[in-house]
């Protein structure tokens, strides 16, 4: 959950039944987070974001094994922060991972990178993520949801931590193409701004020569 959102920590441990249940029962995936407008707020708000078919399958795991309830305010994480911590951190000793790495913000900029990856219009990016310095501050309608479930939708190939519908090499290709893409287009740039500047270079130089000409020299 945490590596398909993006969310923080402390808005992971705080999920309730209710902020997924329209798209959990309807069997729609993505599932969109609806979270209560307290959490958009603030220098660490929570993004727009989704839950995506790993998320999904594990939660209707839990609920089938009785250790989610479908109750409005049951959490979706029925443990303390602690324990998880403890697990987390277990776990990261265990596969060897260096010390210094913190996994839980590791889960984060796994997102972010994902995104960044998937060539994400940048302003719905921020929305996703709850970066919202700089994007339209407003209230999000359902119509604004369905357009960010689409754009998450495409870039869940490369957030995916585990299999889906596609193929491992479907997955590769796509992701191999996206990034082709996201490379030939930063070439493009690179190019566009070398040719200014040898007319920068070139501009510059007939200047001098003017200004020689005015001194005498």
């Amino acid at each position: 959950m945490a590596a398909e959102s993006g969310l923080r920590s402390h808005v992971l441990m705080e999920l309730r039944y209710r902020y997924v249940v329209e798209d959990l029962q309807s069997g729609t995936v993505p599932m969109a987070v609806r979270l209560e407008p307290r959490f958009y707020a603030g220098k660490k708000a929570a993004g727009y974001t989704f839950l995506g078919q790993g998320s999904a399958r594990l939660l209707k795991e839990a609920i089938h094994d009785g250790l989610v309830v479908e109750e409005p305010d049951a959490r979706l994480i029925p443990r303390s922060y602690y324990s998880i911590r403890v697990a987390i951190y277990q776990a990261k000793r265990t596969i060897g991972l260096d010390p210094q790495i913190q996994p839980c913000h590791g889960f984060r900029k796994y997102f972010e990178n994902a995104l960044d990856d998937a060539n994400v219009d940048h302003e719905k990016k921020m929305v996703i993520e709850g970066h919202f310095a700089g994007t339209r501050a407003r209230h999000y309608t359902d119509r604004d949801i369905e357009q960010l479930r689409g754009v998450y939708g495409k870039s869940y190939v490369f957030v995916e931590l585990g299999p889906t519908t596609n193929t491992p090499e479907t997955a590769g290709e796509t992701v191999w193409h996206h990034r082709l893409a996201k490379v030939e287009t930063q070439i493009a740039r690179q190019r566009v701004l070398e040719a200014k500047l040898v007319v920068l270079q070139d501009e510059l130089s007939k200047l001098s020569q003017v200004v020689k000409k005015s001194e005498g020299i």
